[in-house]
């Protein structure tokens, strides 16, 4: 396997599964539970769901995709200083996917004009000349690539601290990791189940204890929790509605020896993909590779479980990159929340109102995230309000998601 992975001209392992890892005795009671209904339900989605079903979340992960993008632009378009923001996150727009057969550069093409995408099929040299660096690719025929004109990439870091600072303004009480929250819940309690009203005061609903001892009440519960969203479920008996798992994947950011001075502070001309990874700039002498699928349990299980990837990302980084620093060693383990059937977990539980769900994104966090995020507020407010739980999300660009899809309750 090792040897497979020396030559180009092979595609690398993707994916990978550790069994023993995610129900043998180092992983606890609560997370063997959760892979147990991961796994129930991903075989039920593989098994007894057709292609035309698949098909069809398909499409609703282009749609989420499309309106996240656009409510991104909004975002951007209506910001008081958005030229200085837009030039601060490097936002650059293009996408090349290099395929290895021409049936599979096919289907992401049509994927793209399904629903309106500007894209079109390239061949490798015109590819290498958008992104010179592909060139750089030791691969023994020709590739083709798909464009995808309207896809766009900005530095999320930058862009995320710019909407902390937005709501810290507003008066909004913003707590993260170790200033405040949910590193560690250690107890998460009911304590009135009184549906919250407009107009009458009265005991918050929630309480949530966390590992320092303290205790918080809430009226709502957003479970948004990551990886851990599962397990923090099961302390409020509504696991069934959150059948995620943690997927590991690998990032590797190279340091170049080059500085490319460019207006949109942007290394590459354009980010690409290649065999399921996916290269972009993080900075005029920075590049980042991202990838890999792995069921290896939780983090702290799996931070020592060995693994091709850092080796594999590194073969390709050097190729793309050879005046940098890349080195497996600088790979980094990250944990994505993943769904069974690879939609996002967006809504309110049926059985506990009051409980919101926002997770099971996957790799498409930052590709979808902003259309689900409407999605979530869409639904508090229907809730807040004593509306009728709406059918319809109504999103950026005129797209409309039906509700049901994204719903936990769906898994019942």
């Amino acid at each position: 396997m090792i040897k497979s992975t020396s030559n180009f001209d092979v595609v690398p392992p993707y994916f990978a599964l550790h069994l023993l890892r995610c129900v043998g005795p180092s992983a606890t009671y609560d997370e063997r539970a959760t892979f147990v209904t991961f796994l129930k339900h991903f075989l039920l989605t593989s098994l007894f769901t057709g292609e035309s079903e698949a098909s069809e979340r398909g499409q609703v992960m282009m749609q989420l995709a499309r309106a996240s993008r656009a409510s991104f632009l909004n975002t951007i378009n209506n910001h008081r200083d958005g030229k200085a923001l837009a030039s601060k996150i490097g936002l650059g727009n293009g996408f090349l996917s290099l395929h290895r057969t021409s049936d599979f550069a096919i289907h992401s093409f049509k994927e793209g004009q399904l629903f309106g995408e500007a894209c079109h099929i390239m061949s490798y040299k015109q590819a290498c000349e958008l992104e010179p660096r592909i060139a750089n690719l030791p691969i023994s025929y020709n590739l083709e690539a798909v464009h995808r004109v309207d896809d766009f990439t900005a530095n999320s870091a930058i862009y995320i601290q710019d909407l902390i600072d937005k709501i810290k303004e507003r008066g909004v009480e913003y707590r993260c990791g170790s200033e405040g929250m949910i590193d560690d819940i250690s107890q998460v309690e009911v304590v009135n189940r009184q549906l919250a009203s407009v107009s009458k005061q009265r005991q918050p609903r929630f309480k949530v204890t966390t590992a320092d001892g303290l205790t918080h009440n809430f009226d709502y519960i957003v479970l948004a929790a990551g990886v851990n969203t599962p397990l923090i479920a099961r302390k409020l008996d509504i696991a069934k509605y959150c059948p995620t798992y943690p997927l590991r994947g690998y990032s590797l950011t190279i340091y170049t020896n080059h500085s490319k001075d460019t207006e949109s502070g942007n290394f590459l001309n354009m980010p690409f993909s290649i065999d399921d990874m996916y290269c972009s700039s993080v900075s005029p002498n920075m590049a980042r590779i991202a990838g890999f699928g792995e069921l290896v349990g939780y983090r702290d299980k799996a931070i020592n479980i060995p693994s091709l990837a850092p080796m594999i990302m590194a073969r390709y980084a050097k190729s793309l990159f050879p005046d940098s620093d890349a080195s497996e060693k600088n790979a980094l383990q990250c944990f994505r929340p993943c769904s069974p059937d690879d939609l996002p977990i967006v809504g309110e539980v049926k059985t506990s109102p009051g409980v919101f769900m926002h997770t099971g994104h996957g790799t498409l966090g930052w590709t979808i995230s902003h259309a689900t995020s409407e999605c979530l507020a869409q639904a508090m407010y229907d809730r807040i309000k004593g509306n009728e739980s709406r059918r319809t999300y109504y999103l950026s660009d005129g797209i409309q998601v039906d509700a049901n899809r994204l719903s936990p309750n769906r898994f019942l």
